[in-house]
């Protein structure tokens, strides 16, 4: 069903790949499999790097989790030319509803490694509904610390430490900035939220404006919070479900680091997700928010040349620029 609130209409440059643009629909055990097993063999790492091959080396390896080890890729330069002291390191976190994803989906900051010769490195975590909220939370605070510990190792200043991800991924992300805060975790330089899941209710305009059309909308909002969340938001707290931070608590999200985070005009998380930035400004955290004209959710996955995805992809860069110092 076609929503009747007015809208604004979808980016022309992005119209045409929306019409295939498959839906989250996960709501049955049988659907998630069927997704699962369709979607996460798009997101490898061949596909992650490819044309990059020539100028981006990579590794395997497992870093300890909270009950086992989590499979992960390391990403830098092939042929780096800054110093350790100048080298950003990034802790990517995997979109995909909190429910689907390997830890390439949502992944584009090769540009990253390029320009400013960052190592990034992107974990595997635990998905509901088999593990719901905090699983994987506390997965990639396990990751966070690992990365932060092994700094020299892997060849980077831990003072410009960074997280990153989109959707779903900067849910975590989101909290894992709050749990580093909380627990006296590691220092970051900057969190970048890419039309971030911040929010366990669905009580917004956007949702309800854009609740129609994919790759998210209102019904597969409510499948993948029961997953993540519980039937009753159960597992939702201010780490799993951050705007609650500073919906419980005046300055609630004072202490954070820098932060960087865009959403669509389109997209069902854009009222939440320009309420959160409101919110970090009132906790004296410095933001930038964009609001990408005509874009759904995803749209840079799904369509980076676009002119729009360029856009956006090329702001997050200048901002990471100006906040580890180019």
């Amino acid at each position: 069903m076609t929503s009747q609130i007015p809208r604004p209409p979808l980016n022309p440059d992005l119209a045409e790949a929306h019409k295939t643009t498959p839906l989250l629909d996960i709501d049955t055990p049988e659907k998630l499999h069927s997704y699962r097993a369709t979607v996460h063999p798009m997101f490898t790492l061949e596909n992650a790097i490819r044309g990059k091959e020539a100028t981006i080396a990579t590794e395997e390896l497992e870093i300890p989790g909270p009950i086992g080890p989590l499979h992960a890729t390391v990403l830098r330069p092939k042929n780096p030319t800054r110093t350790a002291t100048e080298t950003p390191g990034v802790l990517h976190i995997h979109g995909g509803g909190l429910a689907t994803g390997t830890r390439f989906l949502g992944y584009t900051f090769n540009d990253w490694i390029e320009e400013l010769g960052a190592v990034i490195v992107t974990a595997e975590y635990r998905l509901a509904p088999e593990h719901p909220a905090p699983a994987g939370l506390e997965d990639s605070y396990a990751g966070l610390v690992w990365m932060a510990e092994h700094a020299v190792q892997l060849g980077f200043n831990p003072d410009k430490l960074i997280i990153g991800g989109g959707s779903a991924g900067g849910n975590i992300a989101a909290g894992l900035a709050l749990l580093a805060r909380d627990r006296g975790g590691p220092k970051l330089a900057g969190q970048v939220l890419m039309y971030p899941w911040v929010d366990d209710s669905l009580d917004w305009h956007s949702t309800e404006q854009f609740g129609d059309i994919a790759p998210v909308t209102w019904d597969n909002m409510v499948t993948v919070s029961k997953y993540a969340f519980g039937a009753g938001h159960e597992y939702a707290d201010m780490y799993t479900a951050p705007l609650r931070a500073a919906k419980e608590k005046e300055g609630g999200l004072a202490g954070l680091p820098p932060t960087y985070l865009d959403v669509g005009e389109a997209d069902v998380f854009r009222d939440q997700d320009v309420a959160y930035a409101s919110a970090l400004w009132k906790g004296g955290v410095s933001t930038e928010l964009h609001v990408w004209p005509g874009a759904w959710h995803g749209f840079d996955v799904f369509v980076p040349g676009a002119d729009v995805s360029q856009r956006a992809i090329k702001a997050r860069l200048e901002w990471l620029k100006r906040v580890v110092g180019e």
